[in-house]
Formats: C-alpha cells, structure tokens, sequence
C-alpha cells in the first residue's frame, strides 16, 4: 500500500480513499468500519505467524485506542491517510464500507 512520489504533486493526485486488501494495512492510515465509519489511526499492523489456518494467513491490526482486530488475508477494505486534509463526504465513507470484518481479539 505504500507509494513513494518524487514530487508532492503526485501525491497529492491519489484518491483520499485507498482500497487495500487486509494484509496491506499500513500504520498512519485509519479504515472504515461496516458502519462507515473511520476507526482511530493504525499503530501496528502484525502478520500472524502461529495462526491455527496456518501462516501468513492472517493479521493482526492494532489502532491507537488500544482495539486489536484480527483478519484474514484478502478482505477488501477502504483506508484514509490519518491526516488527509481533503473532506471526505459520509456517503463515500458509507459506500466504502466492508461487507466483511475482522473479530476483536481481547488484550
């Protein structure tokens, strides 16, 4: 999910809403949840290497509040930079929300 530009131009070109499959979730970016909603900003993101469905089928992401939620490879999601200045409208937020989700885990 991370691209590096030369020139701010460029960067500034990208969408404010990023589609990205689960296994790509970078720290600095906030989701949106199935309520269209953003979630807090992503602190860590944790491939899980023990899962009981084996190895690198699973991740472990880790928001600024302190939720840990846990999701299969490949589920789409919408993620926002956390501090993207252009406005986002709701409904764009409502129609970028997941039709899957990944289960809290319990700290």
């Amino acid at each position: 999910m991370t691209t590096y530009f030369r020139n701010e131009q460029a960067a500034r070109e990208q969408p404010a809403l990023m589609p990205v499959q689960s296994q790509e979730v970078d720290e600095g970016y906030r989701l949106v949840d199935p309520n269209g909603v953003l979630t807090p900003t992503v602190e860590h993101v944790q491939w899980v290497d023990n899962h009981p469905s084996g190895p690198d089928t699973h991740v472990v992401v880790s928001f600024e509040d302190g939720t840990d939620i846990e999701f299969p490879f490949d589920v789409p999601l919408t993620a926002v930079w956390h501090d993207e200045r252009r406005p986002v409208r709701g409904a764009d937020l409502a129609s970028a929300a997941p039709a899957s989700w990944g289960r809290p885990l319990d700290r």
